[in-house]
């Protein structure tokens, strides 16, 4: 019986079947969702800046700039992959945007996801914002420092003061973290080129930090990491001062940088720069571009040949353009202008 070819037969069907068994039960299960195609280099980067809060800036291909006069069903209804606006409508906390108003902003008309930042000058106080002290008018901070001409209400501050400094972020109902707790993606940071005009035209206080732009680097990566550490995925974008690239410890701390009149504009309005003043600029602009980092330009242009040409150098550059009126004053989102 036991030599018997069936009985073999069936004691080696019930062993191989005792195996496939037991080696199926230790088979770690299955994930829920499809093993995902192989990625490129680029993809894996986009996949892991939006892990954090589900927005993309390396996916970017436009975007909007708008301060004033927010009108938020025609910005929802914009195909800007970014939006960078104020965090309240008129300055004040009364009219900050609530967390439905942002996240209405940052669903695009087709139902994918856009990013939305936040506008905050570091570099100048403004007397509308909610950290304001009427008193400082008549007794000013050390820190506080004299009116921009061109801007009516914003005053240069030393950027290094600590005063300073825990107004921005760190303290309790700090004025960043209050902007990040509306929901927005990140921030945009301006006048982080405080320094320069603080060398060339109030030259004993800039006298006064031999290392003044270390002194810019130092707070923008502060700011960098308090706010990523409040929250995961959180962006902080520079706006302007390309020369602070160099430091290479400055680019873990930015995701994007965005820089005002490359093409046009720094002497004269819808005036070409200089072909010397824009390769600066595109040499800086590109060590971010070359780390990885979002590249985003803003040119105040109305002439259509002029937008055409801008288009296609900062299109050329790799860079992603957008075109506000030339006024500066940022009061209207501009569609379609670069197809128009």
């Amino acid at each position: 019986m036991f030599e018997s070819p069936i009985f073999w037969g069936v004691v080696i069907f019930a062993a191989v079947l005792a195996y496939l068994i037991g080696r199926n039960s230790v088979r770690p299960v299955a994930p829920a969702t499809p093993t995902a195609a192989p990625v490129d280099a680029k993809s894996r980067t986009a996949v892991a800046r939006s892990a954090g809060g589900g927005a993309d800036l390396s996916a970017v291909r436009s975007w909007g700039y708008q301060l004033q006069n927010l009108d938020l069903a025609r910005a929802a209804a914009s195909p800007f992959d970014l939006l960078v606006i104020d965090y309240t409508r008129d300055g004040s906390e009364a009219t900050r945007l609530s967390r439905a108003e942002v996240e209405r902003l940052q669903r695009k008309p087709d139902g994918s996801r856009r990013v939305v930042l936040a506008y905050v000058s570091i570099g100048e106080a403004e007397s509308y914002r909610p950290y304001w002290d009427k008193a400082w008018k008549r007794d000013k901070p050390s820190w506080l420092l004299r009116e921009n001409p061109d801007w009516p209400e914003n005053y240069s501050v030393c950027f290094w003061d600590p005063a300073w400094q825990q107004l921005m972020c760190g303290s309790p109902g700090a004025y960043l973290d209050r902007v990040q707790d509306q929901g927005f993606d990140g921030v945009y940071l301006d006048k982080c080129d405080v320094y320069e005009d603080l060398i060339a035209h109030q030259r004993k206080v800039a006298a006064t930090r031999p290392a003044i732009e270390r002194d810019m680097v130092d707070f923008i990566q502060s700011i960098s990491r308090h706010l990523k550490a409040r929250r995961s995925g959180f962006m902080v974008v520079m706006q302007n001062a390309e020369g602070l690239l160099s430091h290479g410890d400055l680019l873990p701390a930015i995701d994007g940088v965005a820089k005002e009149e490359l093409v046009y504009g720094v002497d004269a309005v819808e005036k070409k720069n200089g072909e010397d003043e824009i390769a600066w600029s595109k040499a800086c602009l590109d060590r971010a571009r070359g780390a990885g980092k979002a590249v985003l330009v803003v040119e105040y242009l109305n002439a259509r040949d002029k937008i055409a040409k801008a288009a296609e150098i900062v299109e050329g550059f790799g860079y992603v353009l957008y075109v506000a009126p030339k006024d500066r004053e940022l009061k209207r989102l501009n569609y379609d202008v670069l197809e128009a």
